[in-house]
């Protein structure tokens, strides 16, 4: 439904418009940013014998009272409205057009983590302070301070926030930058979307941007993250002025910027470099989910500064010797250095020792350690302990009992494990034949069960085919070899597979590579050791080399010459079968530095 009328502002006394602190006296001159409230055909009056619910012009004007037909004009929902999480009774909805990649984030919203993240917005008494820095910013309205409101006390009735939306709607010319501020973050606190008022707020954003605070800034950059809106403009604009605000930079500040950019793959080497700058000062004062979301966000961006996480490791390690961690946040740090590959003694050893902390307590409980009358008991979920025995048994190593203990809880909440998760326990169970096979042979027969019954079981999972490999899949076609394109050793990763020659060519494309350099990634030489394990010859094509060949006999010139080297290093493997066994077993226990320096 269309959001009623206002009455034209030019029906309203102008005395009474200066009470308002200068935004309707200002609305007119809105034209610019393309919004203006829709004036009716004829002024709409109020029912016979009845008078506004809230006498004031204010009030009405920024949408604090509405008349009784309005009110059930507005309760109906638009179809742009999308709950990011429903009411406490109601099952988690996903928004249109997300994918079932984001129920394996393992990151929790660093926004809800924060039991003081507003307290710059907010009195001892709950309600809005003041914060802007222009004469129309100073406070925010009552529709806004409503709308915070409702969010802190957790109330979710739909009907209500559709109403919200109907009255920002209504009010959106009249806002100051500390409205568009709060509106944003109510929204994102209660993870309530709609897009029709984000994209009406969006113009505010450039409109107030020198008048957000440091601070709000931030949040309001991890708002649109929240809500998984996609404004690629707001969040650069954002972005922006964060960074002119370097001098104002907390460890909270880091975080939460580096959460935000993270999430859309904003690459701003001015960004990352400021972080750079400024970590050895701030570091010190991060608490361990600062820590946390900043390695992690590093992590998805694939951006290995190799100082910035010496520091960030020597306050995780501080962190995790003092147990500080919680499950989730221990889990992703463990699994974000990992995939940095970044691995160092004496933080593997604090970590592995946190780990075991929480698992003997998970063990303590038995196999209703996950019931919900224990969910505030901090023990690992099934996303970390899936990450948590993917980083240690794949990359980082650990010792038997905590494989042990990882597997043993695996196994009783196997009916909890997603398609994703399957996935990821599927590769690792490779590494785990090969690597830990006595103590496969010793585990519980229920656990192998599991192990086996989660290998066994289909994987319903996304694949993509990249530029990089199908224009090397259809050269190889021209050569008149025959290939197939198929999940070998990964249910979700295709590889071009040679059947006739038991080898597989790997494509390796910019994102298998750490940013601005041509190190691979923890990732991307895991999978060619998999590959290795299950006995195939790989041949792998770096996107860089690829990229200079300009004809196809260049192409095909490159891909013999590879082939011959690779015939060659198979001969000369058999030729050492002799050798002992204890080779393969160092190969597959090292620390994956050895992949990627060498031309295959």
């Amino acid at each position: 439904a269309a959001p009623p009328c206002l009455v034209p502002l030019s029906g309203v006394p102008a005395d009474m418009l200066s009470g308002l602190g200068g935004r309707a006296a200002s609305a007119r001159g809105n034209v610019g940013l393309g919004l203006r409230i829709r004036a009716a055909s004829r002024v709409r009056q109020p029912p016979v014998g009845g008078q506004p619910l809230q006498g004031s012009v204010q009030s009405r004007l920024l949408g604090c009272a509405l008349w009784p037909e309005q009110r059930a004009l507005s309760s109906a929902s638009s179809a742009s409205v999308a709950w990011t999480e429903g009411p406490p009774e109601t099952p988690l909805r996903r928004l249109p057009g997300a994918s079932a990649v984001d129920d394996a984030d393992p990151s929790r919203d660093i926004l809800e983590d924060y039991p003081h993240a507003y307290e710059g917005f907010e009195t001892e008494d709950g309600e809005a302070s003041g914060g802007g820095s222009s004469g129309s910013s100073h406070d925010a309205g009552p529709l806004a301070k409503r709308m915070w409101s409702c969010a802190r006390k957790g109330v979710r009735g739909e009907e209500v926030w559709a109403r919200f939306s109907q009255r920002v709607l209504m009010t959106g010319a009249l806002m100051g930058s500390r409205d568009v501020a709060m509106i944003f973050f109510a929204f994102a606190r209660i993870k309530y979307r709609d897009v029709k008022v984000l994209d009406m707020l969006s113009p505010f954003i450039l409109r107030h941007v020198n008048d957000f605070t440091s601070l709000e800034v931030v949040m309001l950059m991890n708002a649109h993250k929240k809500l998984e809106y996609q404004r690629i403009d707001n969040l650069k604009l954002l972005l922006n002025a964060i960074c002119d605000h370097q001098d104002e930079w907390t460890g909270r500040h880091i975080a939460l910027a580096a959460n935000a950019v993270a999430h859309f793959y904003i690459y701003e080497p001015s960004f990352w470099r400021m972080v750079a700058v400024s970590l050895p000062k701030l570091v010190w004062s991060m608490n361990p989910l600062e820590l946390c979301n900043l390695v992690a966000a590093m992590a998805r961006m694939d951006r290995r500064d190799m100082r910035s996480l010496a520091l960030i490791a020597r306050m995780c390690r501080r962190c995790a010797e003092r147990n500080l961690f919680s499950q989730e946040t221990l889990a992703v740090s463990i699994n974000s250095f990992a995939k940095l590959d970044f691995n160092h003694q004496s933080l593997s050893k604090h970590f592995e020792a946190s780990v075991l902390v929480k698992l003997n307590r998970a063990m303590s409980m038995g196999p209703d350690y996950r019931k919900s009358s224990l969910r505030d008991v901090d023990v690992f979920d099934v996303q970390a302990l899936v990450l948590t025995l993917q980083a240690l048994v794949c990359l980082v190593g650990a010792s038997e009992e905590v494989i042990e203990k990882l597997l043993m809880l695996i196994s009783w909440s196997k009916n909890e494990v997603s398609n994703f998760q399957r996935r990821t326990l599927k590769t690792t169970c490779i590494i785990l034949r090969k690597q830990h096979g006595q103590l496969c042979r010793r585990l519980p027969q229920d656990v192998r069960n599991a192990l086996h019954e989660l290998e066994r079981t289909p994987t319903e999972v996304p694949t993509f085919e990249s530029r990089w490999m199908k224009e090397l899949r259809l050269t190889l076609q021209k050569m008149d070899i025959n290939v197939e394109l198929k999940a070998v050793v990964d249910d979700q990763v295709l590889d071009i597979l040679l059947p006739t020659s038991n080898a597989v060519v790997c494509a390796v494309g910019p994102f298998a590579y750490y940013t601005s350099s041509t190190n691979r990634t923890a990732y991307s030489k895991l999978h060619q050791r998999l590959l290795e394990a299950e006995g195939y010859t790989c041949m792998v094509v770096p996107y860089y080399e690829w990229a200079e060949l300009k004809t196809e006999e260049d192409k095909m010139v490159y891909l013999w010459s590879l082939g011959r080297r690779a015939a060659a290093r198979d001969r000369a493997d058999r030729a050492n079968e002799a050798a002992p066994s204890g080779e393969a077993a160092e190969a597959l226990t090292s620390d994956l530095s050895d992949i990627g320096e060498r031309r295959l």
